[in-house]
């Protein structure tokens, strides 16, 4: 369902008008970027949280932004994606779908959850795409992607590439908030995140680690971090570091086991004395 690919500016993925959401956050100069070549290869560019409850945060917000013919996409766009996490890049059959395709987006930026009727989400986030796609049925997947045929976004694992199954029957137009994150889709959607984490990481270790199933043991590690309180990356990355030294479930062995127990020991701190066992 969802793969791994060299990039979308690199190889032909998918046929259509290349639409991306590039969030202004990551770079001021984002329109003074996108506008500065030839006339003819500029794109279609529209502010995202226009006609939204979100306008006021617009001037550092994101912007969809359309290239009919991918070669046309500007060097910088490229660069900015593979560096930060500064949106996704997504397929139209042609550029004249653009008012819908951003339309369907704006539906997207708010959700409903149990504890608001209505809370806004970044959905173009490049870290979160790939749970929250896995969190969704295959019906709310097809809603989920709307006109838009296929979809690219770059997380830990590098460049990652969905699309819609062949003869996916058109969806509806569905209202703003029309997705439902409750309770346990949130767990889902985080646990796909550790799974996203967890392989690059065995891919990062693989030289060190089991050879039997990477990935399992290092999402295992990763797992009793975040249960212990590690919600970090770069303390998770450590956390697993002391069992590729000390062995699987190190934490349920003294001395570990006694350190961690301790109230008096911040959690930073029983990470460095960890290491130092």
């Amino acid at each position: 369902m969802i793969k791994s690919i060299e990039s979308p500016f690199k190889q032909s993925t998918t046929t259509g008008a290349m639409c991306l959401i590039l969030d202004r956050s990551f770079d001021a100069d984002l329109l003074s970027h996108l506008f500065q070549s030839d006339e003819q290869y500029r794109p279609s560019c529209l502010p995202l949280f226009a006609n939204t409850p979100y306008a006021d945060l617009q001037p550092a917000g994101p912007y969809v932004v359309l290239y009919p013919e991918r070669q046309t996409v500007a060097p910088y766009v490229s660069t900015l994606l593979e560096q930060s996490d500064a949106g996704c890049v997504a397929w139209l059959s042609g550029s004249a779908l653009l008012d819908q395709g951003v339309e369907h987006w704006r539906s997207l930026l708010t959700v409903r959850t149990d504890e608001e009727p209505q809370q806004m989400m970044r959905f173009f986030d490049p870290r979160w795409l790939e749970p929250l796609l896995l969190a969704l049925d295959e019906t709310e997947r097809a809603q989920f992607m709307g006109p838009f045929s296929a979809l690219a976004w770059r997380n830990e694992i590098g460049w990652r590439f969905y699309a819609k199954p062949p003869h996916t029957p058109p969806t509806a137009k569905q209202p703003p908030a029309w997705l439902y994150v409750g309770e346990e889709r949130q767990a889902l959607i985080e646990q796909g995140r550790l799974r996203v984490i967890a392989t690059r990481f065995a891919d990062d270790y693989r030289e060190v680690l089991p050879t039997d199933d990477r990935v399992e043991f290092v999402h295992r590690q990763l797992l009793a971090a975040k249960d212990t309180g590690y919600e970090q990356m770069a303390d998770q990355e450590r956390w697993l570091r002391v069992a590729i030294q000390r062995g699987d479930r190190f934490w349920k062995q003294p001395p570990a086991t006694e350190l961690l127990a301790r109230d008096d020991i911040a959690l930073g701190d029983k990470l460095t004395q960890l290491e130092s066992l």
